[in-house]
């Protein structure tokens, strides 16, 4: 934790695990105030390279009622598959990168519901495993699931208080993307013509 005093000896600003509390309250007392600010719609952009290898572009997003005009310049990530499976390692996998991207919200999450509850975190580590069979979505076997069959996370957190592991690991649960993978989403696709 952290506390900054200015020159009359006056509390200014309060972070907890890198965040500043009352901007965490600044924003639970808006979305309190106009729900309606929590609303996001999150964008990506994908182009086919070569082979296996595509680039997705992460840039804009709609929230907080308004168009997001803070990146300058858009996140870019090569995507591709190992040889084992005919690429060329110019990325991660889409596979690898979901995995990624699970690790990264929950740990966010964790983080930033834990400052928001005064709970400071020492460190967080974590790892994730998933088994798929490509048979499945090669079309090979018919019994295969396409996709993964079973995702395990690991984590390894140190707080302040070693009596509140429990508690952090269940704020990682209200992981948006967790929620994504283990509730159904309306995913819906569309051709453009």
């Amino acid at each position: 934790m952290l506390i900054l005093i200015n020159k009359n000896m006056k509390t200014i600003a309060k972070t907890i695990n890198g965040l500043d509390q009352e901007t965490i309250a600044g924003v639970v007392t808006a979305l309190q105030s106009n729900p309606e600010i929590g609303n996001f719609e999150l964008r990506a952009k994908n182009q086919w390279i070569y082979g296996s290898h595509t680039r997705s572009y992460v840039q804009g997003f709609y929230g907080a009622c308004q168009e997001d005009t803070s990146r300058i310049n858009p996140f870019v990530y090569d995507i591709d598959e190992p040889p084992i499976l005919l690429g060329n390692n110019k990325g991660a996998n889409p596979g690898e990168v979901l995995l990624h991207g699970l690790l990264g919200c929950m740990t966010t999450t964790m983080v930033i519901l834990a400052a928001a509850k005064g709970i400071e975190i020492d460190s967080i580590s974590s790892k994730v495993e998933g088994d798929i069979d490509i048979k499945g979505f090669l079309g090979l076997d018919a019994s295969a699931p396409i996709g993964f069959k079973q995702i395990r996370v690991t984590f390894d957190i140190k707080a302040s208080d070693e009596g509140q592991k429990e508690e952090l690991f269940a704020l990682a649960k209200q992981s948006p993307l967790f929620n994504s993978l283990i509730n159904p989403t309306d995913v819906q696709l569309t051709l453009k013509k």
